[in-house]
């Protein structure tokens, strides 16, 4: 059994922040999800390529932004 004390807990993240990278990709299934939903939905064709090329420039953007964001904190 291991012991755990407050310094090992202290140690890391504090438990409200969110972790960038899992919002990012819920962000880009959702995204796919609602694509392919409304292209059902709607009877319009979904180009695949734009759609993929599309999230993942917006996807680095959220994450350029982000990592900004927690340089910024840290100073």
């Amino acid at each position: 059994m291991s012991q755990h004390t407050e310094q090992q807990h202290s140690a890391g993240e504090p438990a409200g922040q969110f972790p960038t990278g899992t919002l990012v990709f819920g962000l880009i299934l959702l995204a796919i999800g609602i694509a392919l939903l409304a292209g059902l939905l709607l009877n319009f064709q979904i180009s695949a390529p734009l759609l993929f090329i599309s999230l993942l420039g917006g996807a680095g953007v959220i994450l350029i932004v982000a990592g900004i964001l927690a340089a910024r904190r840290t100073e």
